[in-house]
């Protein structure tokens, strides 16, 4: 209980010293968790909008397999993750608050936490892909919503974070994200992880020659190099029109 409220000042802490920062480009802050009857909406394959209120998901690794909704006139909808493109759910303030506490893994991992992106989301977002090492579909938490017309990065739940060091009692380093998930356009799904990080930049970025020029690029710049990347990526198709 003690330890909780530890992490749990720490955080407030962060949020107050946090507020009106500058940050560079980066990706959205994964939830860990939803609450049901919460509004929500789902595309279809077929196009179709569906509106209403969470009653259930069920998972497989982390990653929903299935999911139950109630829209706006009180009819059942349940769907598998290959019958739809995409689905979104509006946090409340409980599922923020309870995200802020679990970025208090470390003290520098809360430093590092830009808290006004988990405060101000007015939706998680997610997209059905082929989970990572599976030929199964399921859906995935988008975290760079807004700059993934080219390259679509996700949370991966199972992935690796960086070792957890305390010092008396008071973890000071860990918890920070160490792999992500990537889809390339219409591609498979790749585990982008911190430690070969150059190698995949080489390979996801290999299509425009001007990205290639960056040297030893950084895992934690990674969201400002896609940005670099479609800003380049555009120009060069309207190059060839």
């Amino acid at each position: 209980m003690m330890m909780h409220k530890l992490k749990l000042s720490i955080a407030l802490f962060f949020v107050v010293l946090g507020v009106g920062r500058v940050q560079a480009q980066e990706f959205a802050e994964p939830f860990a968790d939803f609450f049901s009857m919460k509004e929500c909406f789902v595309i279809t394959n077929s196009g179709e909008e569906i509106h209403g209120k969470l009653r259930g998901a069920t998972q497989s690794r982390g990653f929903i397999v299935r999911l139950t909704l109630v829209d706006e006139e009180g009819r059942k909808h349940k769907f598998k993750a290959h019958q739809i493109q995409s689905f979104g759910i509006r946090p409340d303030a409980f599922t923020k608050l309870n995200t802020i506490n679990e970025k208090t893994t470390s003290i520098r991992h809360a430093a590092r936490t830009n808290y006004n992106n988990i405060l101000d989301r007015e939706w998680i977002y997610y997209d059905t892909q082929v989970m990572p090492r599976s030929k199964k579909k399921g859906m995935l938490q988008l975290l760079n919503p807004g700059m993934d017309e080219f390259i679509k990065v996700y949370y991966h739940p199972n992935g690796s974070k960086s070792m957890p060091i305390a010092i008396k009692g008071i973890p000071v380093v860990g918890g920070e994200e160490r792999t992500f998930l990537v889809v390339k356009g219409d591609g498979d799904t790749q585990i982008v992880r911190k430690a070969s990080f150059e190698k995949a930049y080489r390979s996801i970025f290999a299509d425009v020659p001007e990205m290639l020029d960056v040297r030893n690029p950084h895992f934690r710049n990674f969201a400002n190099h896609i940005v670099n990347y479609n800003e380049l990526r555009y120009k060069q198709l309207m190059a060839e029109k």
